[in-house]
């Protein structure tokens, strides 16, 4: 009897395990199917629900599957694993498979009362498609002079670099990645990721000088040579965080980037160098004597405030969110220019031009990555504000919380007659504009100048044939009508149009901005393999 009833639960355990096996073997072929799909469906979202039923037809698991798509986002940030996975068509860069499926029963048709049963596995990937771009960095002319008086007010010393070094700076691209890791190595930081690193305060003069060996050790000497004298010349009390330059998106949980080429974010060493000295100025106001550097006008005085970029918003990114936003900074620009004078204005007759320039940040974000084509879609909102003519308070220049209510400016001190005038131009605009990178501009490292639609005519000419001027004259013996002066004050400011310009787009580009501009750069493009996320 014992025997008998061991045998008979013996047999019956053996049913089950039978039953049992052919489930779980089922089910994992299902999942198998489940996964390519999703693989294949990330792959090609495009025809994601062609591509995952394609998937499960040419490797059956035995009977009919049905087969569902959902196409979403996928954003691994989320705590809860169940809300990784947002379904919707907008933006989608992930895929979810379920497949669902029949597994037949041996032994346990006697308990169900029927063949088989059914079963259900799904599956999720996603893909990694990113995008770097940063908000660019122009290069100053004049002999360098302007650029050598902007960067020597930033880093409170003397910097004497050419034209030619300049470019050379603007020319040599570093590998964001191997120019982070040489941070870390040479300055002994260790740090455990990259977002590590940068939550880090580095000495400006020693984060340049790891730029001045990366560049050398890359074979860029003039480059690496400028980056030296930079790094001579900043203080050694400035310091620079660079989370506010940078933001590695999804590698900044690495330590290290895998890929190779294909990986490789390259970034122009000027830009790297002169955010990192823009950041780091603790003042923001840096005083410029130009002197008579600039043809067409006898002496020029500036004083250039810069602002913080809003939100703290990095400079560069790398992402594949539409919704993050690089910006420059916001600045203001005040320049007295003492005029070349003629005529009645020769003499002892003083001249001179107070102009503001005030800037907004210029803003870029990802519009469109389409790994197809291989193309970039910017979306870019140039940088808008104003030109006055008008007398300011410079102490108050760095306050951006406070607005600038120019008075009218002195622009003739003469013995027996004096000029008063005004003038303001607003440049409206302010509306994403996109701008295409194929992948050669990518590979090229192109930067493109994004205008506002009413750029056109708004310079320094604008301002003087707008000027409202008031004559006093204090000696009528001289028999000197108003409109004598003002003929002879209208070549005047006519011909320091032009060499004013100069001085604005020069200043004002170092910062990457211009007015009613922006220059942007696709830094690199990855288009991934999808990845099994669920």
């Amino acid at each position: 009897m014992f025997a008998a009833a061991a045998l008979t639960g013996g047999v019956g355990l053996a049913a089950l395990a039978v039953d049992l096996g052919s489930v779980y073997l089922q089910s994992r072929r299902l999942q198998g199917v489940a996964d390519l799909a999703a693989l294949s469906a990330a792959a090609d979202l495009t025809r994601a629900d062609r591509a995952a039923n394609a998937t499960v037809e040419v490797n059956p698991v035995g009977g009919t599957v049905a087969v569902k798509v959902a196409k979403g986002r996928y954003d691994a940030q989320q705590a809860a694993p169940p809300q990784r996975f947002q379904a919707g068509e907008n933006g989608a860069d992930a895929a979810r498979v379920t497949v669902e499926g029949q597994v037949d029963l041996f032994f346990a048709q006697a308990l169900l009362g029927k063949p088989s049963i059914p079963i259900r596995r799904q599956a999720t990937a996603a893909r990694a498609d990113l995008a770097s771009f940063s908000i660019g960095t122009r290069l100053a002319s004049l002999d360098g002079g302007v650029a050598n008086a902007l960067l020597s007010g930033l880093t409170g010393s003397s910097v004497n670099l050419s034209v030619m070094d300049y470019q050379s700076l603007v020319d040599a691209d570093v590998e964001l990645f191997g120019y982070l890791d040489a941070l870390d190595t040479k300055l002994g930081i260790q740090a455990a990721s990259y977002d590590d690193l940068l939550k880090t305060n580095v000495k400006t003069s020693k984060a340049l000088s790891v730029l001045s060996d990366v560049l050398s050790t890359e074979g860029k000497t003039r480059a690496a040579g400028a980056a030296k004298v930079l790094a001579s010349a900043t203080a050694a009390n400035q310091t620079v965080k660079l989370s506010a330059l940078i933001d590695p998106g999804p590698y900044g949980r690495q330590d290290r980037v895998a890929g190779g080429a294909g990986a490789a974010i390259g970034i122009d060493a000027m830009l790297l160098a002169n955010a990192m000295l823009t950041l780091s100025n603790g003042s923001r106001q840096v005083q410029l004597d130009l002197g008579s550097a600039v043809p067409g006008l006898a002496d020029v005085d500036g004083w250039l405030a810069i602002g913080e970029p809003m939100n703290s918003t990095p400079f560069m990114t790398v992402t594949q969110d539409k919704s993050v936003v690089v910006r420059t900074a916001q600045a203001r620009l005040y320049v007295e220019a003492k005029l070349l004078g003629s005529g009645l204005l020769a003499g002892a007759a003083q001249v001179k031009v107070p102009l503001l320039v005030e800037l907004a940040s210029g803003e870029a974000k990802l519009a469109a990555l389409d790994c197809a084509t291989r193309t970039t879609t910017l979306a870019v909102k140039p940088s808008v504000g104003s030109l006055t003519i008008g007398q300011i308070d410079t102490g108050k220049l760095s306050d951006f919380k406070q607005a600038l209510s120019p008075s009218k400016a002195r622009i003739v001190q003469a013995p027996l007659f004096t000029v008063d005038g005004a003038s303001k131009v607003d440049l409206g605009g302010g509306s994403f504009r996109n701008v295409v990178f194929s992948n050669a501009d990518v590979k090229a490292g192109t930067v493109k100048t994004v205008k506002t639609n009413d750029l056109a005519g708004t310079t320094v000419a604008t301002l003087v044939t707008g000027l409202t001027l008031d004559v006093e004259l204090l000696g009528l013996q001289l028999g000197l009508g108003k409109s004598a002066v003002l003929t002879a004050l209208t070549p005047v400011l006519s011909a320091a149009a032009a060499p004013l310009d100069q001085v604005i787009n020069s200043l004002t580009g170092l910062l990457g901005v211009g007015l009613g501009e922006a220059d942007v750069r696709t830094n690199g493009m990855r288009c991934g393999a999808p990845a099994l996320v669920a």
